[in-house]
């Protein structure tokens, strides 16, 4: 019988866990006999906590069950506040794989990461990301700090050909202004400005941002409550950065060691540190630590154990003197008592979702903090350092009930933090083997699909956007000589003109440029036009040009793509869909494209120009 009663239980508990979060935090939930480390600075203690509609609503050594309320019993295991990991790019993988949010959001929730900072977005990708990790029928992910990011014209975060509105260009106090202008509507959590242009001694130097172009940004989102972060990587870097009022520096100073100058100036302005050592660490150092190999997903280990087999490459000689300057530096920010929060750049080759969290905050141990005092920079610190700590970051009464779980006593042996056995986000029990089970896929995780109904940008609004309440952006080919497109969508007295795009070609091989009309907002969501043949749409120009499919479970080398001819003349030009090729053995599903990619391509240096009007599916 009290077998039966234990299965029925333990039954009843994985289903509750798989209920969505908001079903969740109707329920309370009474976490028994844990061991509280709390983060606030005192000492674990034995004792209870009471969950109640997301929030902690009690902490005492015996708290008496509420009617209806999840008994958790947490004896001989230990509860700590969520992870905070404040530099990511969630939509790379680490690995080579198509981008899946989704995957990466599992992956922090299952090693007790809770809230992240995602670095990899433009402006229009914030609301439907919202949307899709909110309400009913949400995806599990953690509480996502989505950024906006900003950075100086030839600078780090501008060479990519990611366009101009993903990274937002400012080289002057006024298009600073400016710059913000644009961004903060949108309602960014945090702004991240690439602001230090060194390139680790391994190439030439990039562009940096001066204090009053970097000072200009941080006060207008400063008005909005929304803090700013820098990529910053030179002593001289972080001195600009701490000038400007930054709410912290991400990455490290790695050129030379930190003085007492920039030190006074960070505790004086109340700068954070958040040194990302897990990007950084040399081939030679790198090894994964058996609690690590516990909790990768199978193709993050595939990696690692390809990297092993090909064994460690020759280590750069700035490569290994960045690793010192970079570790002496995180030592004299601990000794000087600057805040140190808890970043990875997750989302880089070999940087883990989730995982680099964890390996983040063993370095920090191996480099002189306590386990208390690391897993406080990976809570409280961290928290602080986004002005979020009244809502997260230690386990009080009223806080956001993130929590975590661990087997055995992480603020005193930091390995422990490898054995996550459950996990709360704002009350609701994060459903693990789930979300393990949807790391190691190989399929891409579903989104919600938007049916197309035809058109796509014929000139009916009057306010730069598509059809479809899209905004049309730019794309390039990479390298601080990047080509440049310019566009522009009039509307005269006889209603809407062609959109006309001038490209001009960089110093490239095979320089090219994009006009990209998005078929969702920040062509996050895929798109159904599967009851279509294929795309039309007006065209003049003087050549040859391409349309690529931008494909949600494609990487950008697979997409569909499809030449055609435009002169002089406006002509319709008619694609079908059995007309587009891919270089892979990929195939062409109707159900998820994301946007179409008009090319212009051309001599190195050139120019090239295309006309177009009334693009639809038919």
């Amino acid at each position: 019988m009290i077998r039966a009663v234990i299965a029925l239980l333990a039954a009843l508990a994985v289903a509750f866990a798989g209920l969505p979060a908001s079903a969740q935090q109707d329920r309370a939930t009474l976490i028994r006999n844990a061991r509280i480390f709390d983060a606030t600075g005192a000492p674990a203690f034995n004792g209870d906590v009471l969950i109640r509609d997301g929030v902690i609503a009690q902490i005492a050594p015996r708290i008496r069950r509420p009617r209806g309320a999840v008994v958790v019993d947490a004896k001989g295991r230990t509860l700590i506040p969520g992870l905070h990991d404040l530099h990511t790019h969630l939509r790379s993988p680490a690995y080579s794989a198509p981008e899946d949010m989704a995957k990466a959001w599992a992956a922090y929730l299952v090693n007790g990461v809770t809230t992240v900072n995602d670095y990899s977005l433009s402006a229009e990708m914030l609301e439907p990301i919202r949307a899709i990790t909110s309400g009913p029928d949400a995806i599990w992910a953690p509480h996502l700090n989505l950024a906006i990011r900003a950075g100086v014209p030839g600078g780090h975060g501008t060479e990519y050909g990611w366009g101009d509105f993903f990274t937002m260009k400012a080289a002057s106090p006024r298009a600073g202004h400016l710059a913000m202008a644009r961004a903060l509507p949108y309602r960014p959590d945090v702004v991240k400005v690439f602001a230090d242009g060194w390139r680790y001694d391994r190439g030439p130097d990039l562009n940096s941002m001066n204090t009053g172009t970097l000072a200009a940004i941080v006060a207008d989102a400063h008005a909005r409550s929304i803090p700013v972060v820098t990529h910053t990587v030179t002593l001289e870097g972080a001195k600009v950065a701490a000038a400007a009022g930054v709410d912290a520096v991400v990455h490290g100073i790695g050129d030379v060691r930190a003085d007492d100058e920039l030190i006074d100036l960070m505790r004086d302005k109340g700068t954070g540190y958040v040194s990302t050592l897990v990007v950084y660490e040399p081939g030679d150092v790198r090894a994964v630590a058996d609690g690590e190999k516990s909790v990768l997903s199978s193709p993050e280990l595939a990696r690692e154990a390809g990297r092993a087999a090909r064994g460690n490459r020759v280590v750069e000689p700035q490569v290994t003197a960045r690793w010192e300057v970079l570790k002496a530096n995180l030592k004299a920010m601990h000794a000087a008592k600057i805040p140190i929060g808890v970043g990875t750049d997750a989302g880089i080759g070999g940087v883990y979702h989730g995982s680099a969290a964890i390996r983040e905050i063993g370095w920090l141990v191996e480099l002189g903090l306590t386990p208390a005092e690391a897993l406080i920079a990976a809570t409280r610190t961290s928290a602080e350092i986004m002005g979020q700590a009244d809502r997260h970051g230690t386990i009080a009464v009223g806080m956001r009930a993130d929590l975590v779980l661990v087997d055995g006593r992480p603020d005193e042996d930091i390995a422990d933090l490898w054995k996550v056995a459950r996990v709360w986000k704002a009350g609701s029990d994060v459903p693990l083997r789930e979300l393990r089970a949807r790391q190691n896929d190989p399929v891409m995780t579903p989104l919600p699909t938007v049916q197309m109904t035809g058109p796509i940008l014929t000139g009916a609004r009057r306010d730069g956007r598509t059809d479809l309440d899209t905004l049309p952006v730019d794309s390039t080919d990479a390298g601080s000589d990047h080509s440049d497109i310019a566009f522009v969508h009039r509307h005269g007295p006889d209603g809407a003109q062609p959109i006309f795009s001038l490209a001009t070609f960089g110093a490239g091989a095979r320089p090219f440029a994009q006009l990209v009309l998005p078929l969702t907002k920040g062509a996050v969501l895929p798109a159904d036009a599967s009851r279509f043949a294929g795309i039309a749409f007006k065209a003049r120009g003087a050549g040859t040009y391409r349309l690529r499919l931008e494909s949600y479970g494609l990487d950008g080398s697979d997409w569909f793509r499809a030449n055609f001819k435009a002169g002089e003349e406006a002509r319709e030009i008619r694609l079908p869909f059995s007309a587009f090729t891919s270089t892979g053995d990929a195939q062409l599903d109707l159900a998820r494209l994301r946007a179409l990619r008009f090319e212009l391509t051309g001599e190195p240096g050139g120019r090239g120009w295309l006309e177009l009007d009334d693009v639809r599916f038919y």
